[in-house]
């Protein structure tokens, strides 16, 4: 979808950017998490040109990352996100933590991650898959690992 190529980069991180790093896709599917979207609430929302958004929209529906829903009684739809889009939820909440942290001017938005049921702030955290205890980012390595050979 972006309109650099990645297919030299052998890695999980290229792949998911040449589905989600274009300029606009992050922050559609920011802006959706909240429920489903018509064209014209994304569009005031963005500030995006009608244009550039129904190119982009058009996209991720051929990407699987957006559903195209007819609204009743109307010509019009609104878009909602597939699974495999919520699936992106922890890095945009994650690139909403580090953005916030990280920003050079006071004021602005704030964003403030909370339970639902009792309202308590929550921020993501690595955790060990074995036992859910908490891990420190700099306890953690990476490692690139070759893909499985099944044939």
């Amino acid at each position: 979808m972006t309109t650099r190529s990645y297919q030299r980069q052998d890695c999980p991180v290229a792949h998911a950017l040449s589905v989600v790093g274009d300029q606009w896709t992050i922050l559609i599917v920011r802006d959706v998490l909240g429920g489903p979207k018509r064209f014209d609430e994304l569009q005031r929302g963005l500030g995006i040109s009608r244009n550039l958004l129904s190119k982009r929209l058009k996209q991720m529906v051929e990407a699987g990352l957006l559903a195209r829903r007819s609204l009743p009684n109307s010509r019009r739809f609104a878009y909602r996100l597939t699974p495999k889009a919520l699936e992106l939820r922890p890095a945009i909440l994650a690139l909403a933590e580090w953005g916030q942290n990280w920003r050079d001017q006071s004021g602005g938005t704030v964003v403030e991650i909370t339970e639902k049921a009792t309202g308590e702030q929550v921020g993501l955290r690595y955790c060990r898959l074995s036992d859910g205890r908490e891990v420190q980012s700099d306890a953690i390595s990476v490692q690139r690992l070759p893909e499985n050979d099944s044939a």
